[in-house]
């Protein structure tokens, strides 16, 4: 602060509604700065966010854990309960289906109780969820349990990445908001583990599925102690608490003017965002206003297209697949492990680099894109040929690579731009829709695998998966926008387009 070159320039914190700024008095003799510049350089109580985004971070770990435990648990409950292939396909997609009724939840509960208690209602239905499941002893008690999961895994995926988004400082919304992803690529080796460690063991299945139990009371004593959205706060008029919790961003060390600037910028932004309409948005205006068409249209079928590439189905049923193509089931978990880990490794090379402007949302989405439709492609190809060692290696190498690709480009990439093109008082809602498609499209993915590789061969699905990745990836390259370091919402994306433009 401070530079000559610079000491004319005036700063604009901004306007309230009565035409004064609502922030004026705490700016008053701030060395003249460009606000821009204050608000891409000024210390980050990096403790305290860093806590706060794990722990929100948390409930995304609960989809992840699941998808790991289920695909190790899955052939030793079917000897144990003698199920059959079709009840197989029923229990694992269960999940998603009620997932979609979570998410609707999420909307309706982090909008009118809030985010932090929208995630501790997550978390303790989980925990019973899973515990329900540990104890079962019948196809219809184990999958009643299973639903009763998926609810809570689809609350804790809208709402994470709300909190995470609403939270973050906005020159690390990218990074921050990608945790969502993270941590399901965190849950998902993290689980695979844990199976491979309980494999052989008396009631293995049990205690596979008994353990989910552990992350959901994690989250639930986190949670506790999370502070609530300060973007909530503002939406119902408590100004004091926002305040004090956007204060705590702020290094203690850093100056004083320019923490006070900070704080009021970021409160002015927040308001602008959340009180874009007077009351938080109804389902009727999520639909029919002309505003949250672009952002509306654009996120569902995005938010679909991430799953039709079929995901979800390799992951869940990874040791299913390879067993059935001669791969030994020990090495067929020891292979799912590392599916997670290269997905996580390259989740978190996107965290890095997302936030860098030359890179934003655009590129590691369509790097990640190429690669998901190369990837498949092997796979396809390997999957049609005699089974032999060679064709093995090539549909292993295949998988590796797609979940890398996947990890790069459309799994952290959903959310982060789910969460970012809808303005504040559309968010929570909107969010729940995109994340209702995605888990709808989820379930019929997993639902009909195995009828497709029954009917057209393990070749012919994975062909069928590719061409989805050549549509979704054109979708991608032609609509999803790039909001790196802007505001929230779509209508900073076609600011930004008509300033280029003039």
């Amino acid at each position: 602060l401070g530079q000559d070159e610079t000491k004319d320039k005036t700063l604009d914190v901004g306007e309230s509604e009565t035409g004064e700024s609502e922030y004026e008095g705490k700016t008053d003799g701030l060395i003249r700065k460009d606000s821009e510049y204050v608000m891409n350089t000024f210390k980050i109580r990096k403790s305290f966010l860093s806590r706060c985004i794990a722990t929100a971070a948390l409930g995304s770990l609960l989809l992840g854990y699941d998808i790991g435990i289920i695909s190790g648990a899955l052939i030793p409950l079917q000897d144990d309960l003698k199920l059959s292939d079709t009840q197989i396909e029923i229990l694992t997609s269960s999940l998603l289906l009620t997932s979609v009724l979570g998410s609707l939840i999420a909307g309706i509960v982090s909008d009118k109780f809030g985010r932090r208690t929208g995630l501790l209602i997550a978390s303790t239905v989980f925990f019973g969820g899973s515990l329900g499941m540990s104890l079962s002893h019948s196809f219809g008690a184990l999958l009643g349990w299973r639903c009763l999961t998926g609810i809570a895994v689809g609350m804790g995926l809208v709402i994470c990445p709300i909190f995470c988004a609403e939270l973050s400082p906005r020159r690390l919304r990218g990074s921050l908001t990608s945790f969502n992803e993270l941590f399901i690529n965190v849950g998902i080796p993290l689980a695979y583990l844990v199976g491979l460690v309980m494999r052989g063991e008396p009631n293995d299945w049990r205690w596979m599925l008994g353990s989910g139990t552990v992350p959901a009371l994690f989250l639930f004593v986190m949670t506790i102690m999370l502070p609530e959205s300060p973007a909530w706060l503002l939406k119902f008029g408590r100004d004091a608490e926002a305040e004090e919790i956007v204060a705590k961003l702020v290094d203690p060390r850093e100056d004083e003017q320019v923490r006070d600037h900070t704080v009021a910028t970021i409160l002015k932004e927040t308001k602008e965002d959340m009180h874009s309409m007077k009351n938080m948005a109804t389902w009727e205006e999520l639909f029919f206003d002309k505003s949250n068409r672009e952002p509306l249209v654009i996120g569902t079928l995005f938010a679909s297209g991430q799953q039709l590439v079929g995901t979800d189905s390799i992951i869940f049923y990874s040791v299913f697949t390879l067993t059935k193509f001669g791969v030994s089931e020990e090495l067929a978990l020891q292979i799912t492990l590392s599916m997670g880990l290269v997905k996580l490794a390259f989740t978190i090379l996107t965290t890095m680099i997302v936030d860098i402007k030359s890179v934003g949302r655009r590129v590691p989405l369509m790097i990640g894109a190429t690669g998901c439709t190369i990837s498949l492609a092997i796979c396809a190809a390997a999957a049609s040929l005699e089974h032999n060692k060679t064709t093995s290696t090539f549909l292993i190498l295949g998988i590796i690579s797609f979940m890398a690709s996947f990890g790069l480009g459309y799994g952290p990439m959903c959310w982060l731009i789910l969460a970012e093109m809808f303005q504040g008082p559309f968010r929570a809602k909107g969010l729940s829709l995109g994340s209702l498609t995605n888990r709808l499209c989820s379930f019929v993915v997993v639902a009909t695998f195995l009828s497709m590789v029954n009917s057209i061969g393990l070749g012919g699905t994975y062909a069928f998966y590719t061409g989805m990745c050549v549509i979704v990836g054109l979708f991608s390259y032609l609509y999803i926008p790039d909001l790196t370091g802007k505001k929230m919402g779509y209508r900073a994306h076609y600011d930004a387009a008509e300033q280029h433009t003039n």
